[in-house]
């Protein structure tokens, strides 16, 4: 992955971080090292790690005396240092030396035994040579190493330290266990507001985005957005009004027609006039409903769907029975509970039944069910609906009968009334013939 052209603000930020907190750390130990290098005096700046190498390039030779054979590291700090000298010995009289040893040196061979680590200066002719003593533990056992003229300690030799470069990897590695999960929470904020966002909708209106947990960064824009919504959610307030009074006059002018067209006798057109003025009266009362149920806040609350199912095709039974036709209720258990706005709810389940009588045709057995899974069945014996027009119906106006057999806005409200309860309605075939609507819904836990 690569975090430059990634367009996560927290990977960006997590690797910015880490790679600032790397350089920060190599930026000190580069600066810390240089004051400390020139604070180390002349006697101290011989790097020690050479007393090992010298060490291990002594060998016992076949006569029992010290060899040196040298190895790769050893050899090449030799080349690089032409005046590199060093002598070896031991308690019991062995000795290896390499280059030039100091006359000096030679004189003080048994005070060395007595010394177990030292920087011995004032050695060569004019006293500005210096030598570093350390004593070795190692397969010759203990012995003593004097080396002069070799490599020294510089700046370099810190980042190449052990103890640096382990500080280095795991100040990264603590960079990314830690650094992530402080980034992701100073921006929670932002995935609240991802959060409220999705929550926004044409029938959910009111949300607005949470400025909690907002950076200030962010305030101004999520204040804009909420400023953007709240005019969205004013013209959609007016929208509602205007058509809901618009479908409220429409009834009082069609309510005279219709009272009038029945003083009249007779006439040709007569029954045609009121079947249109019917239709009319139906047409506002229906948009009178939509606008309704979209302005209205819904009160959700605990209720039993067998119960509420019930009382529905109760209270639908005589206008069934007056159409000719039958209602048969069945449920699978008596106590169904779901989470709903029982008015609403009900509004649904009565414009399917009458949906039922409207186009099941005469002596039509209409059948309400109720499984244990908070589905609702309305099913009838009539036509049934073709397969090409089962998602049309449920659009505002949408229909598959001619204009004077209804507005063709029952089912966009049954629709509208489902989705607000985060369920779905589907229409299909019922085994003998006929349509078969299902109001699916969560079911609550018993």
């Amino acid at each position: 992955m690569n975090p430059w052209g990634s367009n996560s603000l927290r990977i960006r930020l997590t690797w910015r971080i880490v790679i600032m907190q790397a350089l920060v750390l190599i930026a000190f130990t580069a600066i810390a090292a240089v004051p400390i290098y020139h604070f180390l005096s002349e006697e101290l700046r011989y790097d020690s790690d050479i007393i090992n190498d010298i060490a291990s390039a002594i060998v016992v030779g076949d006569n029992g005396k010290w060899q040196i054979v040298m190895g790769d590291d050893l050899a090449e700090d030799a080349t690089d240092y032409p005046d590199l000298w060093f002598y070896a010995l031991d308690a019991n009289g062995h000795s290896a030396q390499f280059g030039q040893i100091p006359d000096r040196l030679l004189t003080m061979v048994e005070a060395l035994k007595a010394v177990r680590s030292a920087s011995i200066s004032g050695l060569g002719p004019n006293e500005d040579m210096v030598a570093l003593l350390r004593r070795y533990d190692g397969k010759l056992g203990r012995i003593w190493v004097v080396v002069g003229n070799g490599p020294e300690i510089g700046v370099s030799s810190a980042f190449g330290n052990p103890v640096f470069v382990g500080l280095f990897f795991l100040l990264t590695l603590v960079s990314f266990l830690i650094i992530p999960p402080i980034v992701r929470g100073e921006l929670r904020g932002i995935d609240q507001v991802a959060l409220d966002a999705d929550k926004i909708d044409f029938e959910r209106r009111g949300i607005r985005l949470s400025m909690d947990l907002v950076p200030d960064e962010l305030d101004s824009l999520v204040r804009a957005v909420n400023a953007a919504l709240q005019r969205l959610d004013d013209g959609i307030e007016r929208r509602h009004r205007f058509i809901a009074g618009a479908a409220h006059e429409l009834r009082t002018p069609i309510a005279i027609l219709q009272a009038r067209l029945e003083l009249m006798h007779g006439g040709e057109h007569t029954g045609k006039l009121m079947l249109d003025v019917v239709r009319l009266a139906n047409l506002a009362n229906q948009l009178l409903d939509l606008e309704r149920f979209a302005a209205e806040v819904p009160q959700f609350q605990r209720a039993n769907l067998v119960e509420l199912a019930t009382e529905v095709a109760a209270d639908m039974a005589p206008v069934v029975i007056a159409a000719g036709s039958t209602i048969v209720f069945d449920a699978e258990t008596e106590d169904v509970p779901v989470l709903c706005d029982p008015p609403s709810l009900s509004r649904a389940l009565l414009n399917l039944i009458q949906n039922a009588v409207k186009h099941g045709g005469e002596s039509s057995t209409i059948s309400v069910t109720v499984s244990s899974d908070a589905t609702l069945r309305v099913a009838d014996t009539g036509p049934g609906i073709p397969e090409e027009y089962r998602e049309i119906i449920f659009e505002p106006f949408g229909r598959v009968t001619p204009l004077d057999h209804g507005a063709g806005l029952g089912l966009a409200l049954v629709r509208d009334i489902v989705a607000r309860h985060n369920g779905h309605v589907t229409v299909g075939d019922t085994p003998g013939g006929g349509a078969r609507f299902e109001i699916s819904l969560p079911l609550l836990p018993g």
